[in-house]
């Protein structure tokens, strides 16, 4: 089977739940203090996806990461803006997972009707941040010691990207699931899957020489 990316099912919610919970309860990555259940991921997903994209790279059944987008702030005003987050699973890093998801995503939100993208990485984090320099985001601010996680202070820098250029009287963001089988979503999955590669097994690393980096 080829890779694919897709919209999160409930399905997907065990394998979100497994690349989640070691960044809850070892990292400053996120916030969250105890990691979600299975039963919460899914949860998640279907409010999510009622309007957002909550997207998962596919590799032959198994969920090499995922990113999705969420609701900006709540008053009316932010409608058009989104916050993002992307996290991929242990053997896939350095895969272009996280970029291929990426480009996905905001290309997606585009085609929704969204304008500017949103990001909060927790410092330092260079892997992230460089993520969303190549992507575009550009820096616009740091929360200073705004999280406290296992015995520290933590800061937040926050990161934007424009998805098209402002103008007056749009109208309001379409639902995700309207953008199904349509040309643009076959269009942002494949520049998304252009950055993505499968990860060398170990065995033909030892047998041929090759490296993750070639």
């Amino acid at each position: 089977m080829t890779p694919a990316i897709r919209l999160a099912v409930k399905d997907d919610a065990a394998a979100v739940a497994g690349i989640y919970g070691p960044f809850c309860e070892s990292t400053a990555v996120s916030f969250e203090y105890v990691p979600p259940s299975t039963e919460e991921i899914a949860n998640r997903i279907r409010t999510i996806t009622a309007q957002f994209p909550w997207l998962v790279l596919d590799d032959n059944g198994v969920v090499a990461g995922y990113a999705y987008a969420t609701r900006h702030r709540e008053r009316a005003a932010y409608g058009w803006s989104a916050d993002t987050a992307v996290y991929v699973s242990p053997i896939h890093r350095r895969c272009g997972v996280g970029r291929a998801l990426y480009t996905a995503l905001c290309q997606l939100l585009r085609l929704q009707g969204c304008f500017k993208a949103y990001a909060g990485i927790t410092l330092p984090n260079s892997a992230s941040t460089g993520l969303h320099e190549a992507i575009g985001f550009t820096l616009v601010g740091v929360y200073l010691g705004v999280g406290y996680k296992h015995g520290v202070w933590h800061d937040v820098a926050w990161y934007q990207i424009a998805l098209q250029p402002e103008r007056l009287n749009p109208d309001p963001p379409v639902p995700v699931s309207t953008l199904a089988e349509s040309r643009g979503w076959a269009e942002a999955v494949s520049q998304g899957l252009r950055h993505y590669r499968r990860p060398v097994p170990p065995d033909t690393v030892a047998a041929g020489g090759l490296s993750r980096g070639r």
